[in-house]
Formats: structure tokens, C-alpha cells, sequence
């Protein structure tokens, strides 16, 4: 034990605790030059931690005297923890753990304050820190499972996959986590909080790739979104550059420097490309005959419009919000109009762009729509 944290050490380890049978008698008085003597400690250690990392030239050494501490700290917290479990313990007894046990996490806290660049954030987190956070995760589950329900722009599967993350974390982890994880878990359920993320699946989604979210069922699907979008095209070459497309936009979404989910497994960036460059590289080597083009009864069969992608897309939006068209998965909306309609510019949609306009329409579009209710409005006046 370095002999900065040595009267801590004897103070929680030896004098207070629970086994020790002078805890008993103990007075206001005693119990007050106790949280005195701590609070002494406290300020001490603090100049100590200072002039220690002074006299450490090397950042080998001030890395290493900084982790050391901090896992003795986390140490003694964990203790002072166990000893309030004790059952039929004096109330005052247990104001006295309390007190030393915020004057040990103040000066964790300046270590991670002052010293961030050598905290050392693989370390688990103290039980009582680990305990706090998870009973406030888990409050905010709750409220993230209400949003997810009631939003209509969001696939089920995909609601499902966030909630059994947290779940999986919340209740799963009682054991304990380290920093990192739970950084990791509340700065994902704060984003996924915010309106402007929930209004969409594309904001989920760039909030997922930001934060590296590399869960092996959101990985899946992904890969199943993937697969959708080039069964409803005819030829390889359409498949190959809607995959192209897809990669594009993957390989150009921003992610966080050293910040992943699972730490274990490549990020979520690496698998989805690998998974798109072995279909391409599939596709390509493929040497089964191209299937015919439609012929021009078959374009017949869809539904002629005079509308562009953007007001298409924006007008099922509409729809939906409006629950006149009551499916509860947009993309199985989606994927049945690019099938039955064609636009002013395109008799096949792509599934994708359409997909980008319902979940991002421009202001040019919202206006363009605006005059068209507006002249539709005078139509039925006309009726």
C-alpha cells in the first residue's frame, strides 16, 4: 500500500471495521474525530497525488503511480461498501461509513479530474458508483421502451434489439462494470433519449454507427436490411451497385474514436463491409444469365405517377403519421410501393433512396407538397 493512502488503509481496514468490537462504544465525539481525521486525508492525499506525479518525469511512471492508486482507492470504497451491508448496524455508524466513503470517491474523482490521461477507465467501477448508474440506466429504459412503442418511423425489430442491449446490461451485470462500459451504455441511452434521434431510423442509425454499435443482432440486422434491398432488384449489376451505394454511405458515416460496444469483436463498420464485400464478390463471380428486363406490359402493371421520389416518399409519410395507411413496419410500406409504383423520373425505385427521402425530407419538398394539398383543396371545392 503506497504510504500516501496508508492511514485510509488502517483507519477503514482495521479501526472501523464492523468486526471490531470498539466500533460499539463508540461517541458523537469519536465518531466526529474520525470523520475529521478522514477529512485531514483527504485534503492530504490530494497535495500528495500532486507532488507524486511532479517527481515522476516518465509518463510510464506517472501512468503506472496514478492506476495504482485509483485501484487501492476503488479497493477501500468497496469495502466501506460491504461494511454498510452489515445488518444491525448504528445509524450513526453508517453516517460515519457514508461520509468517509464521499471523501474517498471526491478523491477518485480528482484523480479522474486532473488526471485523465492516465485513469485508467478498463478498471471496474467502485459498487456503489456501478449501482447508482445502473439504477438510473434502468429508469431510463423504461422510458426509452414508451418512445419506442409509440413511434411509428422506427422497425419493432430494431426497438427490440436497443431495449435487449440495456436489458442484458441492467439486469445481467449486477456483478459489476468497468468505467468504459458504463460510459459506454449511459452516452447510447442519452443520445437514443434526445426527440431529434427517435424522430427517425436513420438517426438511430447514425447515432448506432457513431457509438460503434457492434451487437451481433444489430449486425444481423443490418445484414438482413441489405439482403431486402437487392432481392427487389433483377440484375446483378443493380444489385452490385445498390450494395456499392450502401457500402458508400456506411464507410462515410462518423464514428467515435475509442468507443465500441463490444471491445471483443471488430467494429460494426469492419463486419458490414465484409459481409457487402463477399456478396459483391459473390454476385460478380456469378455466371447464371441475366433475367430479362420488363418488358413494357409488365411496367403496366405498376401504378403510373408524375410524382418524384421525394414527394412519393413524403406523401406515405403523411399517410402514415396520419395512420391512413396503419402497417405497423415502414419499411414493409416501403418495399411494397417501390414494387407497385413508378415516379416521374424512374420506373424502378430504388429502395434505398426512397428510404432516405421518407426519414429526411428536404424543405424544397415539404414546399413543392404544400402547393399540391393546396391545389388538391380546390379540386374538392370544385366536386
Amino acid at each position: 500500500m503506497p504510504v500516501i493512502l496508508n492511514k485510509w488503509d488502517e483507519l477503514i481496514s482495521n479501526t472501523l471495521n464492523p468486526t471490531n468490537i470498539n466500533l460499539i462504544p463508540l461517541t458523537d465525539e469519536v465518531i466526529r474525530g474520525f470523520i475529521y481525521q478522514s477529512e485531514a486525508e483527504r485534503e492530504k492525499v490530494r497535495g500528495l497525488l500532486m507532488e507524486g506525479m511532479i517527481n515522476r518525469p516518465k509518463i510510464r511512471d506517472k501512468q503506472q503511480y496514478v492506476q495504482v492508486n485509483q485501484a487501492l482507492l476503488i479497493r477501500l470504497l468497496d469495502r466501506v461498501y460491504s461494511y454498510k451491508q452489515v445488518e444491525g448496524l448504528d445509524e450513526k455508524i453508517i453516517h460515519l461509513y457514508n461520509t468517509i466513503s464521499a471523501h474517498l470517491e471526491a478523491t477518485l474523482n480528482f484523480i479522474e479530474d486532473f488526471f485523465s490521461n492516465y485513469f485508467d477507465r478498463n478498471e471496474k467501477a467502485p459498487a456503489s458508483y456501478f449501482l447508482t448508474s445502473i439504477d438510473e440506466l434502468c429508469r431510463k429504459l423504461e422510458l426509452l421502451k414508451v418512445a419506442l412503442e409509440g413511434s411509428t418511423t422506427i422497425d419493432p425489430q430494431l426497438g427490440t434489439i436497443l431495449t435487449g442491449n440495456f436489458e442484458r446490461f441492467c439486469f445481467g451485470k449486477r456483478t459489476g462494470a468497468t468505467y468504459n462500459e458504463l460510459y459506454y451504455q449511459r452516452s447510447l441511452m442519452n443520445e437514443l433519449l434526445t426527440e431529434d434521434t427517435l424522430s427517425a431510423e436513420t438517426s438511430v442509425r447514425q447515432v448506432l454507427f457513431s457509438l460503434n454499435f457492434n451487437d451481433d443482432s444489430y449486425i444481423a440486422y443490418l445484414i438482413e436490411k441489405l439482403t431486402a434491398l437487392t432481392e427487389q432488384l433483377d440484375t446483378r449489376r443493380e444489385k452490385v451497385a445498390a450494395l456499392r451505394f450502401e457500402q458508400k454511405n456506411i464507410n462515410q458515416s462518423r464514428t467515435k474514436l475509442n468507443t465500441i460496444l463490444n471491445s471483443n469483436m471488430p467494429s460494426i463498420k469492419e463486419q458490414v463491409n465484409q459481409w457487402i464485400d463477399e456478396e459483391i464478390k459473390f454476385l460478380e463471380a456469378d455466371t447464371t444469365p441475366e433475367t430479362t428486363p420488363k418488358t413494357e406490359t409488365e411496367q403496366e402493371d405498376k401504378i403510373q405517377t408524375a410524382l418524384s421520389v421525394a414527394k412519393l416518399a413524403l406523401l406515405l409519410r403523411l399517410m402514415i403519421i396520419d395512420k391512413m395507411i396503419v402497417n405497423r413496419v415502414v419499411a414493409q410500406v416501403l418495399r411494397i410501393t417501390v414494387k407497385t409504383v413508378t415516379t416521374l423520373q424512374k420506373e424502378n425505385i430504388a429502395f434505398g433512396s426512397l428510404e432516405t427521402k421518407y426519414h429526411n425530407p428536404d424543405r424544397g419538398t415539404i414546399s413543392a407538397v404544400k402547393d399540391m394539398l393546396f391545389r388538391w383543396i380546390n379540386i374538392l371545392n370544385k366536386l
